[in-house]
């Protein structure tokens, strides 16, 4: 920039010291009001080459990139499978939303991210990310979104999403296996967390510990094996939870006593074979349940008893013997919208349960 004013002061300099002059001398003004008028006149030249160069570097866009500009936000995309580094070069200064998908970057660090301030949403699927350092979000006080679906990452360390005002962090489908607790920061405002299709095998209490917010909890395809009592108490405004396709093989029944903001649970294809009874009492908002491809043959009294009408519970081995009168009945005369079959007997193999007579389970009439 100084180069720039100092060749045009070099070239119209006298030009412009002769138009000053006769400037002063029609108006009768002192030399130093002259001074002054000059001064103005370079402020002004001064700021409207900023405000060339600023725009300039607003409305750049690297290559291989897609870039979107509006008034108030600037879009990024980056699909290109080619790309093996962060496309620094040419991203607009004011980007909000960068996407990054389906390449092979397999760095990214604080200083890629501080040169975009202004950041909001980071979405980051399908790269080649084995790692994140723990300064990775300095500097950015306006990013609320993270998505780094189907990477290569197997642990997050001690602060690596601190530092921002997150509110939605996507981890799925990696292999992360450890999580330091300290991971998040203690007044984290997340309310969506997904850390589905990963290698956790315990329930991630520690690290879930600071997310009061939290509202959607994803933990599906890992390789849990229990829910231990409390493992919920630090998240009561929870309104859904999956657990699917891991390996469950017990509740206990006081898994969701302080949950009672639940209105979606989902536990299909796990290894259930007993719920219960009391294990959904208390909350009054659920409106889904998905028992689904356990090992459930029979259910105790009372388990169904809360005010939900959509529960799943087809693909279990249902015994259609005495034990499947309380199923029945809730199938039968509460109309629940689910049609599970008896697995056995034989006779009755295939047999949807709610049309069973009670002769047929062993029933006195």
């Amino acid at each position: 920039m100084k180069l720039f004013l100092f060749r045009v002061q070099k070239k119209q300099g006298n030009s412009m010291l002769e138009i000053h002059k006769q400037f002063m001398w029609k108006n009768n003004l002192s030399l130093k009001s002259f001074e002054a008028v000059k001064m103005n006149s370079w402020l002004l030249r001064a700021l409207a080459v900023m405000v060339v160069f600023c725009c300039r570097d607003a409305l750049s866009c690297p290559k291989r990139c897609t870039c979107h500009f509006s008034a108030k936000t600037t879009e990024v995309v980056c699909p290109d499978a080619g790309l093996s580094h962060f496309p620094g070069d040419g991203l607009p200064g004011n980007t909000t939303s960068l996407t990054i998908q389906f390449t092979n970057m397999s760095v990214l660090t604080s200083q890629h991210l501080t040169a975009i301030p202004l950041l909001e949403e980071l979405h980051l699927p399908g790269n080649k990310l084995s790692s994140l350092p723990a300064d990775l979000l300095r500097g950015l006080h306006y990013l609320h979104t993270i998505d780094l679906t189907d990477n290569e990452l197997r642990e997050l360390p001690a602060y690596v999403f601190h530092h921002a005002p997150l509110l939605n962090l996507v981890l799925k489908d990696n292999r992360i296996s450890s999580i330091h607790p300290d991971w998040l920061p203690n007044n984290s405002n997340i309310t969506w967390l997904d850390l589905s299709g990963n290698h956790l095998v315990k329930f991630p209490i520690p690290q879930l510990q600071s997310l009061s917010q939290l509202k959607v909890l994803h933990l599906s395809q890992n390789k849990l094996e229990e829910l231990p009592v409390g493992c919920l108490d630090a998240q009561p405004a929870l309104e859904r939870l999956n657990l699917d396709q891991n390996k469950i093989q017990s509740l206990d029944v006081k898994a969701f006593s302080r949950s009672g903001n639940l209105t979606h649970i989902f536990l299909q294809k796990n290894r259930l074979e007993i719920v219960p009874p009391a294990v959904f009492q208390g909350l009054k908002h659920l409106e889904y349940i998905d028992l689904s491809d356990n090992k459930l043959q029979f259910l105790s009294p009372g388990t169904l008893d809360i005010n939900t009408s959509w529960v799943e519970l087809t693909f279990n081995p249902w015994h259609c013997d005495a034990k499947i009168e309380y199923l029945w009945r809730k199938l039968a005369v509460e109309s629940l919208q689910s049609e599970p079959k008896c697995t056995a007997p034989e006779n009755l193999k295939d047999r949807v349960i709610a049309t069973l007579t009670r002769k047929e389970m062993g029933l006195p009439e």
